[in-house]
């Protein structure tokens, strides 16, 4: 786990397959690399992505725990992809091999093309209510319980998970929440809701107080990329270099601010604003939407000078964010970005105490 008192930081594994570059090292190769850089910087995780074209997450997170010695994969789960008896029995053998636990990002499914390529037709909201009945029943199992369940998902009598070691208690679940649906079930099973954030006085007002105001006590993630540098016209010219402008990045944003996912929306709809208004803006905010903007990643990044970024991160952490899952990057950037971390904050503090409280339901 990450050393100190600070936000637990969760880096991602790297494309197996790219349309954007072609790539020097096998995946095999990138996927060590990163696994190493990740532990070298004192990341808590890593979260391992699950889309149909990329290659299969249960393989990677196998291999990650070959090749490291402390760091807990952040497994995307995807409920049409894998029963949670499945999911619970995988997490289990992980457990006995490795005697650590895993911790899941459970997805629905941002593209409906995708999910009809597999003969899933079911509407936005129902598959939130797939995933809310796919929470319980995972959260029992991990905890040991016996599941009967009879609902129009899942079917089972008397069933329990074995073998189960303890560790698989220290499993816990990760839910974005970002439309109605979603933060309904977010609130039900999450231990940890994860959201792409807005800048943060926006977030607050919009995504932050109205989860508090619900009645969800639990912990909460963001989704941001971090590129920093001790000069932050350097920072700003690598995001540049690394996120090039270009007609087809701006055709698809605009394509994503009618998309049905709420998340990819919003982030659209912001992103075509900031570069409207970016020429009377003045001096660069380290809140930047350029990345999410060429369709080269999917999250908004803080860029600039450790101080700066540092002081935007802080925003967030000391309104009680306790993880920070990086939004792409390279292995040479963790250094930098742990230059960039600002001290641990009350509000931090206080999301750890009542954190290690809630049991992990949160109602």
């Amino acid at each position: 786990m990450s050393a100190g008192p600070g936000p637990q930081v969760y880096s991602v594994t790297p494309e197996s397959v790219s349309g954007h570059q072609v790539f020097q090292d096998d995946f095999r190769q990138r996927l060590g690399a990163t696994a190493a850089a990740s532990e070298q910087a004192g990341w808590a995780g890593i979260l391992v992505p699950h889309n149909l074209h990329e290659i299969d997450p249960w393989v990677v997170a196998a291999h990650l725990g070959s090749v490291t010695s402390t760091l807990v994969p952040l497994l995307a789960l995807q409920p049409a992809c894998t029963p949670p008896h499945t999911a619970a029995a995988c997490a289990s053998a992980y457990a006995m091999l490795y005697g650590r636990p895993l911790h899941f990002n459970l997805v629905t499914g941002a593209r409906d093309d995708e999910m009809r390529r597999i003969g899933d037709e079911l509407t936005h909201d129902q598959r939130y209510e797939r995933l809310r009945r796919y929470g319980h029943v995972l959260r029992s199992l991990l905890r040991g319980g016996t599941v009967d369940e009879d609902s129009e998902y899942y079917r089972y009598r008397g069933f329990r998970l074995e073998p189960r070691p303890e560790v698989l208690a220290r499993c816990k679940v990760f839910v974005a929440g970002s439309s109605p649906a979603s933060l309904a079930v977010a609130r039900e099973i999450a231990d940890v809701v994860v959201t792409h954030p807005a800048p943060f006085p926006q977030w607050r007002r919009e995504f932050l107080d109205p989860l508090r105001a619900s009645g969800y006590t639990g912990e909460v993630g963001i989704r941001i990329g971090v590129l920093s540098r001790p000069d932050p016209s350097a920072a700003w010219q690598e995001a540049h270099d690394r996120f090039p402008q270009s007609w087809t990045g701006r055709q698809e944003t605009l394509l994503k601010t009618q998309s049905q996912n709420t998340w990819s929306r919003q982030l659209a709809r912001q992103a075509v604003a900031e570069e409207a208004g970016a020429a009377a803006a003045g001096p660069a905010d380290p809140y930047w939407l350029g990345a999410f903007r060429s369709g080269l990643a999917s999250a908004p990044f803080l860029v600039g000078g450790y101080a700066e970024v540092a002081e935007r991160l802080g925003e967030y952490l000391t309104a009680g964010v306790g993880h920070l899952l990086l939004n792409g990057g390279t292995d040479e950037d963790f250094a930098h970005i742990r230059r960039a971390l600002p001290p641990v904050t009350a509000g931090r503090r206080a999301s750890e105490h009542q954190g290690e409280h809630q049991g992990g339901v949160h109602a």
